[in-house]
């Protein structure tokens, strides 16, 4: 009688041991999950504002390429002309 009380109470410590353990793992996890998530989110939040610049620089690339304004600094800001035709060279290979 006095072994089985004995092999019961062993045998309840290692399972409160264990429920224990499971608890402390499951604690764990979940605080990891959550810190996961929070990267996650700056991450995603870093690529909304990444893309919001992307945008942006695509349309400045596009306004400042035209030809139009590229041709107007040529006038006023470096003092080209348009070549007239007589002042054309062809070259052949």
């Amino acid at each position: 009688m006095k072994n089985k009380l004995f092999t019961l109470k062993i045998i309840l410590i290692l399972l409160t041991s264990v429920i224990f353990m499971s608890a402390l793992q499951l604690v764990l996890v979940r605080h990891k999950s959550r810190m996961v998530f929070m990267k996650l989110q700056t991450l995603q939040q870093q690529r909304d504002a990444l893309n919001v610049e992307w945008g942006q620089l695509q349309l400045e690339q596009s306004t400042l390429a035209q030809h139009n304004r590229i041709e107007t600094i040529a006038y006023k800001k470096l003092d080209m002309i348009m070549p007239t035709p007589h002042d054309i060279i062809i070259v052949k290979p």
